[in-house]
């Protein structure tokens, strides 16, 4: 007598239910796997903010002032050998602080030679990436360096919307050919104030692009419009960005004809500063093709992003912090209507706003 066999195996709709399933755990796995990276990213960015953070106060200790928006003092006997020392950033003069003394010495050649921050070659030293400027969280830094390198860390110019150069200061950074920020200088406290914060790189696509959307305004009479003296309507600024500009769909047109922090180096607008006025990944407002980029600070992390305070401390600022009355600009609070830039009171623009200004008088609870 003959036995039979029989072989048990997957029937093809049983094959199909396990790679169903395992379709299923893969994509339950998949975004635990992202989040863990993220997390790790952020962890990262965070802990070099806060060497940025010590690096400005060491380098405090040292000099016994602070790195300024511009015109950075230690540069200035530079002045007659080169006319552009005044656009190398605050970020420059803390290279020694964050180990880059070879990259500083290098620097420190490159102006007696009379180089700009925006000059390219492999014999300058803001054209060398240095990975401490960079967040993991954006990998824009990574690809669109080009000749020169790119920072998402930036320093805080207040909120109230000075230019680049000018004398007055909100925030602890000034222009250090008129003005001398020390510690002192900050009266609400270094716990209160921000010193940095960090900033997503433009990218080249088709057009200058930055996270949050770009608001291009140019326009001209009336106090809430006058470009000419770079004073904004921060509500004006939001209703302004395009259809490419909402959040949602995360980058909008930057039609200021400047790549959004691509030099470390640049002391101007676009590169090393952001303002403490639109909430974090708000749209940053620029006026036309012109220089007067007001960036706001922007991250790949959800739902906010870092900042560094005063006293070395990160903090996590929530895209929905208490920034005050957006229709309102700085004429709308000022007593001497011909030189706003001088207003002192208290930030008009909430607890971002406040957290901003060094000596507004203000005291922050987030």
């Amino acid at each position: 007598m003959k036995k039979s066999f029989s072989r048990k195996g997957f029937t093809l709709v049983e094959l199909l239910v396990v790679i169903a399933i395992i379709g299923i755990l893969i994509g339950l796995l998949l975004p635990a796997v992202q989040a863990a990276r993220e997390a790790a990213r952020r962890m990262q960015c965070t802990n070099q903010l806060k060497q940025l953070g010590l690096a400005v106060q060491n380098f405090h200790d040292v000099q016994k002032f602070l790195p300024s928006a511009s015109f950075q003092k230690l540069f200035k006997k530079y002045d007659g050998i080169n006319g552009q020392w005044g656009r190398f950033s605050g970020l420059y003069v803390l290279l020694p602080y964050i180990e880059q003394n070879a990259l500083y010495t290098t620097g420190i050649n490159n102006i007696e030679a009379n180089a700009s921050p925006w000059s390219g070659g492999a014999e300058f030293a803001h054209c060398n990436q240095v990975n401490t400027f960079l967040c993991p969280s954006d990998s824009n830094g990574q690809t669109e360096v080009g000749t020169v390198g790119c920072t998402n860390y930036r320093l805080s110019r207040g909120d109230l919307s000075l230019n680049w150069d000018w004398n007055e200061a909100r925030s602890p950074f000034a222009n250090g050919n008129v003005k001398k920020m020390n510690l002192s200088s900050i009266t609400d406290g270094l716990s209160n104030t921000v010193f940095l914060s960090e900033c997503v790189v433009g990218t080249a696509q088709n057009q200058r692009k930055v996270k949050g959307g770009q608001a291009v305004m140019d326009y001209t009479g009336g106090h809430t419009t006058d470009w000419g003296n770079l004073y904004f309507n921060p509500s004006l600024c939001n209703a302004a960005r395009g259809a490419d500009g909402d959040i949602a769909s995360a980058y909008g047109v930057v039609d200021n004809g400047q790549y959004m922090g691509t030099r470390w180096g640049d002391a101007h607008d676009p590169y090393t500063l952001f303002w403490t006025i639109m909430p974090p990944n708000a749209p940053t407002c620029c006026r036309g093709n012109e220089n007067g980029v007001r960036s706001t600070a922007s991250s790949n992390h959800s739902g906010g992003v870092n900042a560094c305070m005063g006293d070395g401390a990160v903090r996590f600022i929530s895209d929905t912090i208490d920034c005050g009355d957006l229709s309102k600009d700085t004429y709308d609070v000022v007593d001497n209507k011909s030189r706003p830039q001088d207003y002192g009171g208290k930030s008009i623009y909430g607890i971002w706003g406040a957290m901003g200004s060094a000596a507004g008088g203000e005291s922050v609870s987030l």
